[in-house]
């Protein structure tokens, strides 16, 4: 009696889980089908010169990034721009292979855009794991990329041939220009070239970073500021404390037109707080102004927490 009630209701639990896998897989399917549909009626709306459709796409969620391909190889470079930036939303790892993609495009707007989106919404240390992302980046250099995210990231792959590619577009670069981001201070190439290199353990890099640190312009000292994840040398940390010290004005943080601006100070406050995971008793935010004595503070937790 015993048996033939178990054999039942193992009976039972099998038919239920059937008809579930049933009704559960064309479900996934359709809504897999769904989004491709989606996505496919967005970027025919594009090629018409309508962008909206492809903006809303980001709705969706990371389901429509495996269906952006096609997109990147499109002959309509608005089409790819789309895609590209349509990307920059999403920080997972399925982002990555299509960024990796974009690296290679023919548009300089696109490979930057794309560097951007790694550097900012992607771990470097899980990037670093990735060698064939390395040898799209020092491609993308090789092809003229010379975005700041595209050189920055190139130094999380030591190996010869990428202190070359660095090497090579520090001795062509001349007086060019570049910036992270639209938003951020515009600074010659040369500037995060030496960034790369100095993690590279290039001294001569390192020394300019130093030079940079104690003399450089306000638009020099912001960006090195800003990418401290990048700067290893205890020298040159130092150095930017003194940052601490400059109550110039510079943008960003707050919006434009809204007064007190944010000063290189504040800044100095924030990206070392964060870099060195300093010790403090008062909050933190990318658009406030510190008090001298919130400023004072990260003096003493620099002075007693870091090595020199």
């Amino acid at each position: 009696m015993n048996r033939r009630r178990v054999w039942l209701l193992s009976l039972v639990g099998a038919t239920l889980v059937s008809v579930l896998l049933v009704f559960q897989f064309p479900r996934g399917i359709a809504m897999n089908n769904d989004i491709a549909n989606q996505v496919n009626a967005a970027f025919a709306a594009a090629r018409e010169g309508n962008y909206e459709p492809v903006s809303q796409l980001g709705e969706q969620g990371a389901g429509v990034v495996p269906h952006l391909q096609p997109y990147l190889r499109d002959e309509n470079e608005m089409v790819r721009l789309q895609a590209v930036a349509l990307l920059t939303a999403f920080d997972e790892p399925a982002a990555i292979p299509l960024l990796t993609q974009a690296l290679g495009d023919p548009l300089q707007d696109i490979r930057a855009r794309a560097a951007l989106a790694l550097y900012e919404r992607q771990d470097p240390l899980q990037l670093a794991e990735r060698p064939e992302l390395g040898e799209a980046l020092r491609a993308s250099l090789d092809q003229g990329n010379d975005a700041a995210a595209a050189i920055l990231l190139l130094s999380y792959f030591p190996d010869e041939a990428n202190f070359k590619a660095l090497e090579a577009l520090r001795d062509r670069a001349g007086d060019a220009q570049t910036e992270l981001a639209s938003w951020a201070p515009v600074v010659p190439v040369q500037l995060p070239v030496a960034v790369s290199l100095s993690r590279l353990g290039d001294r001569a890099a390192r020394l300019t970073l130093l030079q940079t640190s104690a003399d450089g312009s306000l638009a020099e000292r912001e960006f090195l500021l800003s990418v401290l994840r990048e700067i290893d040398s205890l020298e040159v940390l130092h150095a930017l404390a003194s940052s601490l010290d400059d109550t110039h004005e510079i943008g960003g943080g707050v919006p434009s037109g809204v007064q007190p601006q944010r000063r290189l100070c504040d800044l100095a406050v924030v990206s070392l707080v964060k870099r060195l995971n300093l010790p403090v008793n008062f909050t933190v935010t990318d658009q406030q102004r510190f008090t001298s004595g919130e400023i004072d503070a990260v003096r003493q937790a620099i002075v007693s927490g870091l090595p020199r």
